[in-house]
């Protein structure tokens, strides 16, 4: 459940509200954190019993990392290295689960693995991050 609570607390910091910086245009970072908002609002927040499916966990985390490697890479100058930061959760996230198959029964029974998720969830300087990342984006993209 801490890997969907982190998805969770990713997707919260891509809620964007606000108004336009009259400097910079972010409309294409904008548009792909209101991509990632979408897809994390996909079966696993609506279908609990969704989470025990690898293959609904293999497309949900693989798509959410892949948004989160385009938010990484089209992040402006100002904000990069909190998305790089709080990207590499997701993406992380995402290696670890593939290399268990995608399978939460069987991960949920290897203390190892669950350490290494929570290290992961718990990285020093995400949650700064975050809030910085959600600050820029209530800042500067437009609610849809």
């Amino acid at each position: 459940m801490r890997r969907l609570a982190l998805l969770a607390a990713f997707v919260s910091a891509l809620v964007a509200c606000g108004g336009n910086s009259p400097s910079a245009d972010y409309t294409e970072f904008c548009a792909v954190a209101a991509s990632m908002e979408t897809a994390a609002s996909g079966p696993h927040g609506e279908d609990p019993a969704a989470i025990t499916d690898p293959n609904v966990m293999r497309e949900t985390w693989e798509k959410a990392a892949s948004i989160a490697r385009e938010l990484r890479d089209t992040s402006p100058t100002e904000i990069k290295d909190d998305v790089a930061l709080v990207a590499s959760s997701v993406i992380d996230t995402n290696e670890l689960f593939s290399a268990h198959d995608y399978d939460l029964v069987a991960i949920a029974k290897d203390e190892d693995l669950r350490k290494e998720f929570d290290a992961i969830s718990q990285r020093e300087g995400v949650a700064d991050a975050s809030t910085r990342f959600n600050n820029f984006l209530r800042d500067n993209c437009p609610t849809s």
